[in-house]
């Protein structure tokens, strides 16, 4: 090819200066989009920080959902159990009061029958003796109480058929003086009551055994000695001292 044709073509590329604009404009569209990218990965780590926040809290929720739940079950099955636990108490305090009520209607069917025996024993020493010494001890029999009689009368004498509960009454009256304590309203028996009995009778009772005793002095006694209910010290025996002015007086045998 000659000078003169190879000098009279023209170039129709890019010029450098063009070249040098089209890489300056592509490296600022660059930047913009990893400006953009940086800002989309920036949304995207706080979007899953807070659900990671929110998957934790749903966490700690559940775990505490479960935690009441298993305290209201369990508090649930203890009200459950002191439920029937209480029933039990119920059902056998009315046992217990059933039992009482049966003792009780024994007891006052003893006295019943003693009280008979000795005044058919009264009317046969009545008819036996004659004078005025008849007469006079007849007045102070009968001016005893039925406990008094029975400390003061040997069994076979009385020829009276004389039931546990009853020879259990009668040696609480002969210790009376020895066991109870003198307070400013009267004597007073409220401690220990059980073992003394068990003592002086040499017998293994049961305290529904000593509350028949009890329940028995209180009858035979007239209500001059009281088996009462306190609420503070629990059941207990009390003679007051207008009861005590009525000569309520045992005759143990270290008395005599």
């Amino acid at each position: 090819m000659s000078t003169e044709r190879a000098t009279g073509i023209e170039s129709t590329g890019p010029t450098t200066d063009e070249l040098e604009d089209q890489l300056s404009q592509a490296l600022e569209r660059l930047d913009a989009v990893e400006g953009e990218n940086e800002r989309l990965h920036t949304e995207l780590e706080d979007v899953r920080s807070e659900l990671d926040a929110a998957h934790e809290q749903r966490r700690e929720d559940r775990h505490a959902l479960a935690r009441e739940n298993h305290e209201l079950r369990r508090s649930h099955e203890q009200l459950e159990a002191r439920v029937e636990e209480t029933k039990d108490e119920r059902d056998q305090l009315q046992s217990e009061l059933e039992r009482a009520e049966a003792s009780r209607g024994h007891i006052i069917e003893d006295i019943v029958d003693v009280e008979e025996q000795l005044n058919d024993v009264e009317a046969g020493s009545g008819d036996a003796t004659g004078g005025d010494g008849a007469a006079e001890t007849t007045q102070q029999d009968t001016e005893m109480t039925p406990i008094e009689r029975l400390s003061r009368m040997d069994a076979e004498d009385t020829g009276i058929d004389v039931t546990p509960s009853i020879e259990r009454a009668v040696s609480i009256f002969d210790h009376w003086r020895e066991w109870s304590n003198k307070t400013p309203k009267g004597r007073v028996l409220k401690d220990g009551l059980k073992s003394l009995v068990r003592t002086a009778t040499g017998e293994k009772l049961a305290w529904r055994q000593v509350y028949r005793a009890a329940e028995a002095l209180e009858e035979l006694s007239k209500g001059r000695i009281e088996f009462i209910h306190h609420n503070r010290h629990g059941k207990m025996l009390i003679e007051s001292a207008a009861a005590r002015g009525g000569d309520c007086q045992p005759s143990s045998a270290a008395a005599r």
